[in-house]
């Protein structure tokens, strides 16, 4: 299944593209603030963020992998982005975000993180889902608890260069199954 379109109120989440790299770069990707908690480094330069949006790419179609950009409908300004990720470990889907800093504590990530859940359960089918952040990532938790999730544990985490190293509470969303 291709990454769909989906929309909410405020938003339009859409497939996110190599056309996408400057604005990304620019709107997230280059902002440590941003960065701080996420799996990835702060891109020094937009060649990061192409090489990520190639990644991304090359990973569209598959079942396991739905990536999307957030637009804001009321300028059409691309904000954010987020996904659900299939992880053999856990045997479930797990769901990521993160949104530039002009954008913060505006219900955007929690719109968006809700959609994404919808689609997971109601296209998807899956019943559970996991989730997890940075133990002083204290904003994250709170989205995913206004989306369903539930912290479950607290386990180490590494990003992915291995640069930053930390606690992260793990969260899990079940569906009520009747």
């Amino acid at each position: 299944m291709n990454t769909p379109i989906l929309e909410t109120e405020r938003l339009i989440l859409r497939p996110i593209t190599l056309a996408d790299a400057e604005e990304i770069f620019h709107n997230w990707t280059s902002d440590p603030d941003v960065a701080r908690y996420m799996a990835y480094s702060t891109h020094e330069n937009v060649g990061v963020t192409q090489e990520w949006l190639r990644m991304v790419e090359a990973n569209r179609g598959l079942p396991t992998v739905f990536d999307w950009g957030f637009v804001r409908k009321s300028d059409g300004r691309l904000i954010g982005s987020g996904g659900i990720y299939y992880k053999e470990d856990s045997g479930m889907f797990e769901l990521g975000y993160n949104i530039m800093k002009e954008c913060w504590h505006q219900g955007y990530t929690t719109e968006a993180a809700r959609e994404m859940v919808r689609f997971a359960v109601e296209e998807l089918g899956q019943t559970r889902l996991g989730c997890n952040h940075v133990v002083e990532n204290v904003n994250s938790g709170k989205v995913m608890m206004k989306v369903g999730f539930h912290r479950i544990g607290k386990r180490p985490w590494v990003s992915l260069d291995g640069t930053k190293q930390a606690e992260c509470y793990v969260y899990l969303y079940e569906k009520d199954v009747k």
